[in-house]
Order: C-alpha cells, then structure tokens, then sequence
C-alpha cells in the first residue's frame, strides 16, 4: 500500500499592495500545501487559473491560508535545489495587485 506524501513549502511574498517589498523587510513566510485550479471570476467572465496555499492544523487538518489566493500564475524561475518564483495577481478589497511568491520546499524532520 503506497502512503501520500504532502509536501509542504514555504512562500515568501515578494510585494505589498503591487509595491516591491524592500530587501531588509521580506515580510512573513507562511508554510503550508500549495495547490493549483481554475475557478469562474464573474468580474472578468471567465475562468481564471489560481494557486492557494492551505496551512496545516493539527492532526493532519487544512485550514485556509492567511495569504490571498495568487490568480494567473505563471512560473518565472526554477530550481529544484532551491525553489521557485511564482507571479500573479492577487485581489484584495476587489483591487487587483502584482504579487511574485518565492517558494521553497520544507524538509519534516522526525
């Protein structure tokens, strides 16, 4: 019997409301499971492409990220040693704004 591994990473968001964050203030990281969907977004009437990170709880439960959703990814950089950049928009208060996550992967130690 094979056992699911969900691999965790943690994301850096590289921007502010659209405004590149500053290298001696990266901001919080945030650690949880990424993943990727499409959903409707009747303000554009269409389907938009979206990552959302959920964080884990305790004994192997989800609960929804503090991080918005990061809407029209696309993947800017990879490096399977190191990470990966990620950019997109993400809505806060029905306002669109340019937002880049730097994402690295966690290692569980037992």
């Amino acid at each position: 019997m094979s056992k699911i591994v969900q691999f965790q990473c943690c994301v850096l968001r590289t921007h502010h409301l659209g405004e590149r964050r500053r290298d001696n203030d990266p901001g919080q990281p945030v650690v949880g499971t990424v993943r990727m969907y499409s959903m409707l977004h009747k303000g554009l009437n269409r389907h938009v492409p979206r990552m959302t990170m959920d964080a884990l709880a305790k004994f192997g439960a989800t609960v929804p990220s503090a991080i918005p959703d990061l809407l029209e990814p696309q993947l800017l950089t990879f490096a399977s040693d190191r990470g990966m950049m990620v950019v997109g928009f993400e809505e806060i208060a029905g306002v669109r704004y340019y937002q880049g996550w730097w994402m690295q992967w966690t290692i569980e130690r037992a």
